[in-house]
Formats: structure tokens, sequence, C-alpha cells
């Protein structure tokens, strides 16, 4: 496997969780865009951390469906916390740049059908025109309707431009991780509870992070945070991210319809794209994310990020040849409130990963959230309208259901780790030729979850 520019935002997926902090990119330049709210109407994204969402397909390939069910975790030893419930080939024009895209338009320049897009449900494949010589054209989203969201693109902005295009090709035997800066393009304030989030294959994960400021961070191609790129005391939080090429919309859970969180007008956003080659063509490094407004006077409480990165030690001793091991790691749990989503997150040598609570006021350990497959990381929400599927061996699955943690408790996770390679594995952003073993989420009512672990 042939590696180029290799960096890390305090390890893979430092933003998918409103991440929290859930994949690739290039090595040389690049072109964000920022694109403005298309004309259009209706509203309504991915994955994100800033409110839970529902009844849509779950990270792990299994279909969600409507449940009112309550968390078998509901009935832990406190009682529950209070919560409010309630173009084709050619140039892209130049308004479609980082600097915002005329309204009326998808990211490709093609004009948005007002009346025949259902935007909670899959919208791949409706950028009118696009057409080019590599493939996933078909991840192409049009922007929302205008006032209704926005979009971020990054990727070529001119398919006529063979040195735009450059700067994103991947060839076969390729791996990358680099940072792509771009600034968003509404003028004020906004709150957002979901987004989708759709890039070309090759994608293992984008953390985007937003930063205060405009000097520490250059627009364009830009070293990650860890890399001499920007300063973590400027940063603003995380903005949806992605742990695999397209990460639906979801449904607003009920009990967290207060739940948002806020872009500032015009913010920096570093976009670390993690991308590998593994076929016997050349790909592109692009993707679509699509920001869903919220009403601003609905929004009285912001998500907070879980963010657990574990197997830091490994860049000072790497996992050996031949291991087979379960790692473990666990952060403790300020302030009461509750989870409202996990993702886990590890390489190709992966086998199994779990989360779970240790309950101050009992001991007990409540397994939470299960996964396996490294190639379809699992994210599960824990709210009223999302039915998870049940632990079953071999597959994704985690309870169903509101979740409540309490001051005192403990957030473990562990990684079943099988190095059958004759590399020995550090904690970087390689998918097979590196490991990590970090757990994401998002949270309300507690201190942000922030845990850098040997």
């Amino acid at each position: 496997m042939t590696k180029r520019t290799t960096t890390f935002l305090g390890g893979c997926l430092c933003s998918l969780a409103l991440i929290a902090c859930g994949s690739d990119s290039n090595d040389s330049g690049t072109t964000g865009e920022s694109t403005k709210p298309a004309q259009a109407t209706d509203a309504a994204g991915a994955p994100s951390s800033s409110a839970p969402s529902g009844a849509a397909p779950a990270a792990d390939g299994s279909k969600s469906q409507s449940n009112d069910a309550k968390s078998n975790t509901d009935s832990a030893a406190k009682p529950e916390p209070d919560a409010k419930a309630e173009p084709a080939k050619g140039a892209v024009p130049a308004s479609n740049s980082m600097q915002g895209s005329t309204p009326g338009t998808d990211a490709q320049g093609a004009a948005a059908k007002p009346t025949t897009i259902d935007w909670q449900g899959d919208i791949r494949g409706l950028c009118k025109g696009l057409k080019t010589k590599f493939p996933g054209d078909e991840a192409c989203i049009p922007a929302p309707p205008e006032g209704e969201g926005m979009q971020i693109h990054i990727g070529p902005s001119n398919w006529d431009d063979a040195e735009e295009v450059a700067k994103y090709v991947l060839r076969p035997g390729e791996e990358s991780s680099e940072c792509f800066t771009v600034t968003t393009p509404n003028d004020k304030l906004i709150h957002y509870q979901t987004s989708t989030l759709s890039g070309r294959a090759g994608t293992h994960h984008i953390i985007n992070t937003m930063y205060a400021g405009d000097g520490s961070l250059p627009q364009g191609s830009a070293k990650c945070i860890g890399e001499g790129g920007g300063d973590m005391a400027n940063s603003l939080g995380s903005l949806q991210g992605a742990s695999k090429p397209y990460m639906p919309r979801l449904s607003v859970a009920p009990e967290y319809a207060h739940v948002g969180r806020g872009i500032p007008a015009h913010t920096r956003v570093s976009s670390d794209m993690h991308y590998y080659n593994f076929t016997d063509h050349d790909i592109v490094r692009e993707y679509w994310l699509n920001i869903y407004f919220a009403k601003d006077e609905e929004i009285t409480e912001e998500a907070s990020q879980i963010a657990g990165l574990g197997g830091f030690s490994w860049n000072r001793t790497p996992i050996p040849p031949k291991t087979d091991k379960t790692y473990s790691y666990s952060c403790p749990i300020k302030g009461d409130g509750h989870i409202l989503m996990l993702l886990g997150h590890y390489h190709a040598h992966g086998k199994h990963f779990t989360a779970s609570l240790k309950r101050k006021a009992t001991g007990n350990i409540e397994k939470v959230f299960e996964m396996f497959d490294y190639m379809e990381p699992a994210q599960f929400e824990y709210n009223t309208i999302v039915q998870n599927p049940m632990f079953a061996e071999g597959s994704a699955g985690a309870v169903t259901g509101r979740l409540p943690v309490y001051d005192g408790d403990v957030i473990n996770w562990d990684c079943h780790i099988v190095n059958d390679s004759d590399v020995a594995l550090k904690y970087v952003n390689e998918v097979k030729t590196g490991e990590m073993c970090n757990l994401w989420g998002s949270s309300i009512g507690i201190t942000p979850i922030s845990c850098y672990l040997q």
C-alpha cells in the first residue's frame, strides 16, 4: 500500500460526533466549496451529534424502525434526570466555490427541483449533469432549498481543469489523510439538528472541526491539528462528519427537539479526510455535506461531544505481529444527563468493539453498544423513536431507548485486535497498517467527555 501525506487529528474521527470528534484525502492543494442554500421548498441530514434522530437506516446497515420502547437502562439506580420533551463535465460556476454558490443550484451548479426531492430520504444521485470518468458520481447530493439549509463541498471545482482534478485523485494502492479548510457560507449564526453527508467510494472518515478567527487556518489544503495547522484553543467544536461514505439524514426525537448545534457566521472548518484506494483504478476524494437549519428559538440546549480515543501508547510500543488481544479503556462521567449517540471506530485488524456503562450506584456493568465489521462502523442513537438491533453474535447492536447517565458512572470501551499481518501496528490513519480504538458520540447534561488514553 502506497501512502501519501499521513496526518491525524487526535486520531480518526475527531469530529464525527457533533459529533463528536464516525473518511480520506490527497497530498497537494485543495478546493473546498461552501454552497449557499438552493431555492426550493422542503426542509430537513446525517448522523449528527447535534441532535438524535431515528426512523432511518442504522449505521450498521440494518433498518431502524419507529418505536416508543423505553431503554432497558432507564431503570438505572437513580431517577432519570429531567429533560425537556418535546455540472456535468465542465467547470462548476465560480459562485459555487468556497465562497458560496448561487441560490437555486446544487453542488454541481444544476438547478434544484423544488417539488420532486424528498429531503428526508436518500437524495444521492440527484445532481443534474454530473458525469465524470471516476466512480461515485451518484454520491453527489443537491444543496438544500434556500432558507432551509446550506451545503459544504470539498472536491474538484472544475472537471475540465486537469490540474485541479489531480489534487483530489488517489491512485490504486494509495492511502491518504489530509486536511482541507473551507469557510461556511452562512451570513449569521445558524442552528442545526440534522444533516446528510455523502462521499465517493474510498471514504474511511471525515472529521470536521470548526475554528474561531480566520488567521490560523488558510483556505484550501492545510496541515491538520497536531501537524502545525491550527490551534485547538480556537476550536469551536465539531461539525457533522462521517465514518463511511454515506451518512443519511435522521429524524429528531421529540424529547430532544430542543437540542441542536450552532454554527457562527463564516466559520472556518478544517476537514480531515482519510481516503484509501484498494481498487485497480483511480478514485477521487470528494464529499458533499448538507446542513439543515433548525429554528433558532427552538434550540435551548447544545449537545456535547463524547471523544474517547484509545491506543496512543501504540506509537511508542506498536502492536506486534501475531498479537491477539482485547484492549480496554474507560472515562468517568461527570454530571447527570443522557447519552444521545455512540459510534465505534477501529481499523482492519479490529474484530469486536463494545461499549458499556459501569453504574456508580450499583456497580453493575451494562453493555450499550457492540459492533464487529470495521467496514461498517456502527452508529446508534438512544431515544424513543429508534429501534436499535438487539445484540447478536457477529452483528452490530445496541440497547434501545433513552440512555440516562449519572455523576460517577464510568463509560468503558473495548477493542479486540488481531494483528495477523507482518507489520507492527501504530495509532495512525492507515486502514491496514495502523489501528485505533475510538469511541465517539454525543450527550447532554454532562461535562463533555474527552479522554485521550494510552
